[in-house]
């Protein structure tokens, strides 16, 4: 009877200590605003989500494998808060569905996520995605690469991504998307790679991206970004250069910089010139204002100006807007982070 106690004793111990080893976190963003644009003589005045970050409601976990070796998922849900709707096209979990491993390699892991590009906006441009253009950033003047990008908002499925660790100031981001086109492994495919070298205040950063599906003629793009933080100021630039099957080129360049103001402010600003082939160009100034309430609580504001060709759409698509048309847009709201 002792030794059946004692095994009992043991076996709880030993399942304690696996358990303690696993963990789950449950995390989300809500965030929701109003938004004023003008686009021609057309005027619109709403309540919407995610103009600083996209509301979501996400689940993620580790387990300790022994030896330095992980085992991770994630599930994120886009919420918009102001219908209460998935903003990823109905998908469930259709920010983020990821499981894999990592350790002294790195990291790999299968489902879907950003893709590098979009990542790689992120960690450069100080509006990321975010507060402008319907609250998908500066990035949305460029190409960001992803499956009918319009409805999955710079996100892959069927990929695996692969996660360098930190290697003397470099790292570098690996994507691969399968198509699965029946009889083509070309087709609808997307590649992507990031390469990253930080050295005190330095970053300086290179993106490629190819993309079989993301919009007509099998766009891929080159983006270069540096940026320098000074303490007072954080300056950034941006160049990406897309070339299409048909012929099309496009080239973006971005000048922004993060002021931080007082203790939990600060102040974004940019500038985005577009030249693409067909005078079909355009221009963005953005300015913005994001000031803490808290750790998890920001209020915010910020203001885009644009101006196209006569043959230009690419600011108005956020809009709903048609060619050559001038933007103005102003937003504000709150969001919270738990």
């Amino acid at each position: 009877m002792k030794k059946s106690i004692l095994a009992l004793s043991l076996l709880g111990a030993f399942s304690g200590a696996a358990f303690a080893q696993s963990s789950v976190t449950i995390y989300g963003v809500a965030d929701v605003g109003v938004q004023g644009t003008s686009t021609g003589s057309s005027k619109t005045a709403k309540v919407t989500s995610g103009q600083e970050g996209g509301s979501r409601l996400g689940f993620k976990g580790t387990e300790d494998l022994g030896g330095g070796l992980k085992a991770n998922f994630v599930l994120e849900q886009g919420v918009l808060m102001d219908t209460g709707a998935s903003d990823q096209g109905g998908r469930t979990f259709g920010r983020t569905t990821l499981v894999g491993l990592s350790g002294d390699f790195g990291s790999i892991n299968i489902g879907r996520d950003k893709t590098t590009t979009l990542k790689f906006f992120d960690k450069y441009d100080p509006f990321g995605s975010a507060l402008v253009n319907n609250g998908n950033g500066t990035r949305a003047l460029y190409f960001v690469a992803g499956k009918t990008a319009q409805d999955t908002n710079g996100r892959v499925s069927n990929a695996i991504f692969y996660n360098t660790t930190d290697l003397s100031g470099f790292t570098a981001n690996v994507s691969y998307a399968a198509g699965e086109k029946a009889g083509d492994n070309s087709g609808e495919r997307s590649v992507g790679l990031t390469v990253n070298y930080k050295v005190d205040a330095l970053e300086v950063g290179y993106n490629y991206a190819k993309d079989n599906a993301a919009v007509a003629f099998n766009p891929s793009a080159h983006t270069l970004a540096a940026a320098y933080d000074f303490g007072v100021a954080k300056p950034v630039v941006i160049y990406q250069k897309q070339k299409a099957d048909n012929g099309t080129d496009r080239k973006a360049f971005t000048l922004a910089v993060s002021v931080p103001v007082t203790a939990t402010g600060k102040v974004l600003a940019g500038f985005t010139k577009v030249n693409e082939s067909g005078d079909k160009g355009a221009k963005q100034f953005n300015i913005g204002y994001v000031h803490g309430l808290s750790k998890r609580t920001d209020l915010y504001t910020a203001y885009a100006y644009s101006t196209q060709e006569s043959k230009s759409n690419i600011v108005g698509t956020q809009f709903g807007g048609v060619n050559g048309q001038k933007v103005n847009e102003l937003t504000a709201g709150i969001q919270h982070r738990f």
